[in-house]
């Protein structure tokens, strides 16, 4: 038996295609605050961490 294959119309190729881009971008902003966010987080640690070290160097005698 062969099975019938119907092409999508253009219109439903570009409604696809939208949607698509649209979820793709979606996810990649949220990637991108999700990472940032973290990156800060860590850079106040690691600022706070050598703010520490420093000032325990400069009490020890």
């Amino acid at each position: 038996m062969i099975a019938m294959h119907q092409d999508p119309s253009p219109e439903e190729k570009n409604a696809a295609f939208e949607a698509f881009r649209s979820d793709l971008m979606r996810s990649v902003d949220k990637g991108m605050k999700d990472h940032e966010s973290k990156m800060t987080k860590m850079g106040f640690l690691f600022l706070g961490i050598f703010v520490g070290v420093i000032a325990l160097a400069a009490l020890l005698p």
